[in-house]
Parts: C-alpha cells; structure tokens; sequence
C-alpha cells in the first residue's frame, strides 16, 4: 500500500471510531501497513477532531433510520487534562492529495466542513502531544491533496456509503426522508399511501383460469320458500310452502346433470260461507245480474253448508341435463297430489344466436285447484268421496328473438299454451312480448342500474277462472294487456356480497268474455236448475307494480348463503314469496366483485355453470 492510501485509511478508521466511540478520537492509532519513517505535518492551521463540537455532525439518513449514531457528550476539563504541547517545526506543505471531493453535505463523512473550509492563516499551530512515538501519523497530520484526473480514490470496504446524494448541505430533508418511508429528524412522522401494485397480465390470466376451473364445481342445496296468493278462503286463497333439495354434478366440461327433489305443501284455507260472486241468470223473463254463494265443484249451497277444508301434501322430483347452449329436463308432479303428471322442458340456442327456443310442460301454480286438484264437496260422504277435477297442465313452446349486449339491446317473443287438466274443460293461449333497455349508470365499486320498457299482452279461448266443477280455477282472460317500466340493479359490496332489484310500474287491462258457470255437458242438469247461471262479461283497468330481488353472501370459499323477496299485482291477485338458499360448492370459489355471484335460481333449469 503507497503512503497516500495508507494516510486515507488512518483518516476513515479515526473518525469512524470518533463517531461510535465517545473521546476515541482523542486516541492515537498505529497504522501497521504504514511506513515508520517520519510524516510531513500537516499545515499549522488543522484542528484535531477532539475539539469539534458534536452539533458540527449531522447524521446520514441511514444512521438516523436505524439508530447506529449517538451524539458524543461534550468532554469536561479537555483543555485541563491534556499534556502539554511542544512546538513542531515548520516544513513545507506537501502536495495535498485526497479523495474525490465529495458533496458538501458529505463532509459529514471525513472532516467537518466548518473546520475544513477556515483558512489555515488564522490557525495557530498545533503541537504534536507528547509521549507520541515519532513517524507514527496522527488525524490531524493526514494530507489534503487532490487526485490526478482518471484516478479513482481508494475507499475502504468497512466505510459506510449513504445511499444517495443528499438534496441539501446538511443531508437529506425531512420531505426526502418521509418519501423514502423513513422518519424525519423533526416533526411527526406522517406515512406515505403508496398504492398496491397492479396485477401483471400473466397473474390476472391465471386468476380468471381458476375463477373458470372453479365454476365447473359441483354443489348441494337446500332451498326453503313460501308463496302466498290473496283471495277468498276456501277457493282462490292459496299458501304453498316448498322446501327443494338438489344436488348438481359436472361431466366434464361439456355437460351438467343435476337432480332436483321437491316437497310441497298447499293450503287455501276454510272456507266461511261469505263469498258470493256476481252471476247472470236467463230465465224465460229475460238476463239478469244476481249475487250467489260462490259454488265449488257441484256444491250451491256454501253459505250454509260451507265446504270442509282441503290441503295438498306430495314430493315432486326432476332430472336436468344441461349443455352451454342445450338443455333438457324430465320429472313429475308432486307425487301426492290428487292430480299428477309428468313434467318436462327444454331450451335450446342455435350457435349461441340471438334466437331462444323454450318448451315446457308444467303444473299451473295459481291455485290449489289448478295445481293439485279437489275433491267435490257435495259428494262427500262417510263411505264414499266427492269426484276429484282440477290439476291444470300447460304445455307451452316460445321463440324469443333478442339483440344486444350489456349496455343496451331489445328482444321480441311469441308463444302458445295447450292446456289440459283432469275433468277440466281444455283451453288454449297465444301470447307476444317486447321491449329493449339501456344501462343508466355504471359505477364499479357499487354496481350497475339499467331501465327499460316493456309490452306483454296474452289470449285465452275460454275464461275458467272460477271453482265450479270442469273449471280449472286459473287466470284466464280472453285479452290481456301489460305495459310497464322495468329498472333493475345489480350490485355488490365489497366481494362477499352480491344482489339485484328489479322494479316496474305500469298499466296492466283485462277483459273477460261471458262464460257459462259448468262448461261440461255432465253437469248440464245442474245448470239449467240453477237458471243457467254464466260468469258476465268483465274489464278491468288498473295500476301494475312488480318488485323482485336477490342476495347473496358468500360465508366461505366452499359456502353460498341467499334469501330473495317478490311482490306483484300481476292479473287479477296480488301475490308475495320469499325464501332462502344454502349451497355447499365442491371446489374452492373465488371472492371477487364480478362472478361468482352465488344467485342461484329456485326454479326451473339450473345453471351449466355456478353463477
């Protein structure tokens, strides 16, 4: 090692051990790899590192972060207790030559800056102290030369090296500090918000592989609801409480079998003797409008002899199989029931177009006579029961044409309805829709709220919409007319919880045409008896409302818990249902804001996929 680089490496180990050590710059340190022979002194105008005062240091951003730097205490009686000082001869001041001169905030690391820029002029010399062997260098007999342009100074690997320049002359500032998420050396510590950091396109494909791996999942379910329907006790009333079971299986990617157990129980109450409905009799004196206790089946005389009470209890079941764009499903009525039957529906759609092919064959759900059937009260007996009708069937096929996408679209359906029921009178409807929507607001955090308008209008060959014996006790007018705001909003908080409200307000117009009482040729006596009573001709003009909602909370990666709520005044009775759900999913699903959202429907196909 040269004596230039020699002198350095005394500089920095001296005034490393200044800076952790209290008074060790006080200290003389040998130098074995430094050469015997005696040392030029420095100018007379040096001042040892003993006398500077601890406020002329400034820590470096590093040393106050991790608190590696104490200030030294101020030495007491210093002057007192040092030896005394002999006069050292002058020599000439060698070329000075140094390390790269650094930043003046960085004088921190060699000689303090304010004792380094005095000129040597005003100095009195410094005598060397005694007792000091001679050749052995002290600090303040270290050289300052500049380096020779193209050498690189040589720096001992055990010196630290601050990060970064400083801004400033004495280190970094506050602002840096706190920029760097490091405390300030005054002030309080006010903490940066740094936002996260975005998802790379390879972590965002892989989260959507998994979030499609996981909607393949198979589930179990329980579902429990109740729908209640306003009306007279005993005949249009209806209570129905469900409690479906289902459990769905993928096969493979392609396909979804799914089976489907329904317990159902109905009741439509006891019937008080205090209906009437309005009749019009003909008689060889003319028609007329006369008020009568509202018959059921072949009974007349309600008001006296009101009917017994008759509920419906049976498990009904389906098998669904489900393709992308294809579905099938095969099943029966309430197994139970006075009535039953078989029960079916498919939907297809061609290459994913915007055409929809729908086919169903149903029980129709309005009352319990149109659903489960009844028993004739006036036949009735101890030995023997009154004769069962009832228990309506539709099978219905639809087409639906619809173009559009999330933001805005409209659609346009036709269908029909061959209706047969058990010693019920056979009926048949024809029906059109049309509307389109456009999405008002879209706020990501929150949701999305769309609106529409809406046009729906129906027709029935007969109307059958009482409880007579070869009536099937459903809604059923000869015109029908529907037109109605739709909004709907789809929403989520946070990613656990997902829901949806849809409302309308509108009009809504029936007419019903004269009809007799007993359409049946059997029961012709009964009605000429009774002055061949007809149900008269009727329209009606009123408000619309409809109002449906779902929800959803996801407990866990393998847990779906929902409830939903529907209320309307569609045709001529008010109707409410409300339920909830529970599903248990196979494999882990993913909590996001999008999908899954776990709104599963209650009815009819399940989904190819979780939704």
């Amino acid at each position: 090692m040269n004596p230039v680089a020699a002198q350095a490496q005394a500089l920095f180990a001296d005034q490393t051990d200044g800076q952790l050590t209290q008074g060790s710059a006080a200290a003389i340190h040998t130098l074995p790899n430094s050469p015997v022979g005696a040392m030029p002194s420095i100018r007379s105008g040096q001042t040892t590192i003993s006398q500077l005062n601890p406020t002329q240091y400034t820590p470096s951003a590093q040393e106050a972060a991790t608190g590696a730097y104490s200030a030294p205490k101020q030495q007491q009686g210093t002057s007192a207790q040092q030896p005394a000082l002999q006069p050292q001869q002058s020599t000439p001041a060698p070329p000075q030559i140094t390390l790269a001169k650094p930043p003046a905030a960085e004088c921190i690391e060699t000689v303090p800056c304010a004792a380094a820029k005095k000129p040597a002029a005003h100095k009195k010399p410094k005598p060397k102290p005694s007792g000091v062997p001679a050749g052995v260098p002290t600090l303040d007999q270290v050289p300052q030369s500049q380096p020779s342009a193209g050498q690189q100074p040589q720096v001992p690997a055990d010196v630290p090296v601050p990060a970064t320049a400083p801004t400033t002359e004495t280190g970094l500032s506050d602002q840096e500090l706190q920029q760097r998420d490091l405390p300030p050396l005054r002030g309080p510590w006010v903490r940066m918000q740094r936002q996260s950091n975005p998802v790379n396109p390879r972590d965002e494909a892989e989260m959507q592989l998994r979030s499609i791996e996981s909607s393949y999942s198979p589930w179990i379910a329980g579902i429990g609801l109740i729908n209640y329907r306003s009306g007279s006790l005993g005949y249009d009333h209806l209570s129905a409480l469900e409690a479906p079971f289902e459990i769905s299986v993928p096969l493979g990617y392609n396909a979804r079998l799914s089976l489907v157990a329904k317990p159902v129980f109905l009741d439509s109450g006891q019937a008080d003797g205090t209906s009437v409905i309005t009749v019009q009799e003909s008689t060889t004196a003319g028609s007329s409008l006369v008020q009568i206790p509202q018959p059921i089946g072949t009974l007349t005389s309600t008001a006296t002899t009101p009917p017994a009470q008759q509920n419906a209890v049976g498990i009904g079941g389906e098998l669904q199989l489900i393709f992308p764009h294809f579905g099938l499903a095969g099943g029966y009525s309430p197994a139970g029931f006075l009535v039953s039957t078989f029960t079916g529906r498919a939907y297809w759609k061609p290459g994913n177009g915007p055409v929809t092919l729908n086919f169903s064959r149903d029980p129709v759900r309005d009352t319990q006579l149109s659903y489960a059937g009844l028993r004739d009260p006036s036949g009735n007996s101890l030995g023997t029961e009154g004769q069962i009708w009832g228990g309506v069937t539709a099978n219905q096929g639809q087409v639906q044409y619809a173009h559009g996408d999330a933001e805005s679209g409209f659609y346009l359906g036709a269908g029909g309805q061959y209706l047969t029921g058990y010693t019920v009178e056979k009926n048949a409807r024809v029906d059109g829709s049309g509307g389109a929507y456009w999405r008002l607001k879209t706020m990501p955090e929150y949701g999305n709220l769309s609106i529409g308008i809406n046009f729906f209008g129906m027709h029935y060959t007969h109307n059958e919409d009482v409880f007579t014996h070869g009536m099937g006790g459903y809604f059923s007018p000869q015109a029908y007319f529907l037109a109605n705001v739709p909004f709907t909003w789809a929403g989520h908080y946070n990613t656990r919880w997902h829901y949806n409200i849809l409302g309308s307000l509108g009009v809504q117009a029936f007419q019903e045409t004269l009809t007799p009482l007993w359409p049946l040729a059997a029961d012709k006596a009964l009605e000429t008896s009774m002055n061949n009573p007809m149900l008269p001709a009727k329209t009606s003009v009123g408000p619309n409302y409809d109002v449906r909602s779902n929800v959803s909370y996801q407990i866990g990666p393998h847990w779906f818990a929902g409830g939903f709520l529907t209320a309307n005044n569609s045709r001529n009775y008010s109707s409410i249902s409300a339920g909830f759900s529970i599903h248990y999913m196979f494999r882990a699903q993913p909590s996001t804001a999008t999908n899954p959202t776990g709104i599963f429907p209650t009815d009819g196909l399940r989904p190819f996929a979780v939704p």
